[in-house]
């Protein structure tokens, strides 16, 4: 990209990836949605079954999703995502790597059926490295859950050095720092998590998987602000190498 890009797109997605071996540089240049409002379906940048296909410099603003790249080889990369609706990145597919990305302020879709929001979102074994995620507000009316980052299916993946903050729930949804679905055999390092608020069932800081055998191994994270009653919830489901550290205050 040579300049910011704004769009008004109610649905479809600004830059579709429709071959393998692409470059997606928008040298900090903005790919805009922000005037199709609140209740937009639009995706930023869209892919689905490439391989070798790179997004990286871009500032993403106003999707419904920032970035959705499904079902091939990708990497998203020292990005700037702020204001998407729903989701910052959602990323499926062995191989690919989600790193050095801001996210922030997620949240704030009007679409009644929503029911999750993701800062990050990647399914199958996919590599979550160096990334802020900072700020998702589930907008729902009476059950939003609000995920920093959720695998789902990740069997051999890192999830390490990421920041999370600024969780936001609504009705009687749930606050999910770290989430690892239906996966195992994961490492999950040196993350920082604050949650600010008791915790309550249904809620983590940081969990492994799904309390069944080796779900993961967790070392070196600092999990903070989890209230005296969440205390046992600040770390779940985890395998504690060594250096974790939860803190309710």
């Amino acid at each position: 990209m040579k300049q910011h890009l704004p769009t008004n797109l109610a649905s479809g997605a600004g830059i579709t990836v429709t071959v393998n071996n692409v470059t997606i540089d928008c040298n900090n240049f903005k790919l805009g949605n922000l005037a199709a409002g609140a209740s937009n379906t639009a995706v930023g940048i869209s892919a689905t079954g490439r391989n070798n296909v790179i997004v990286r410099n871009c500032g993403i603003r106003g999707w419904r999703t920032g970035v959705q790249l499904s079902d091939g080889a990708y990497r998203v990369e020292s990005n700037v995502l702020d204001f998407n609706r729903q989701t910052g990145i959602f990323v499926s597919g062995d191989g690919s790597s989600v790193r050095n990305n801001e996210v922030i302020s997620t949240g704030g879709s009007t679409i009644p059926a929503l029911t999750d929001f993701h800062g990050i979102n990647v399914s199958g074994d996919v590599d979550i490295n160096g990334n802020l995620v900072d700020g998702v507000t589930a907008t729902a009316t009476t059950n939003g859950n609000a995920y920093g980052i959720r695998t789902e299916n990740s069997s051999a993946s890192t999830v390490g050095s990421n920041i999370v903050r600024n969780l936001a729930k609504a009705g009687s949804g749930a606050r999910r720092g770290i989430w690892n679905q239906n996966g195992a055999h994961n490492t999950i390092f040196g993350n920082t998590i604050v949650m600010d608020g008791n915790l309550i069932a249904g809620e983590a800081g940081l969990r492994c998987g799904d309390g069944l055998i080796l779900n993961g191994a967790s070392r070196d994270n600092t999990i903070l602000g989890t209230g005296l009653l969440g205390t046992a919830l600040g770390l779940l489901n985890c395998t504690s190498v060594s250096g974790d550290y939860v803190n309710p205050l």
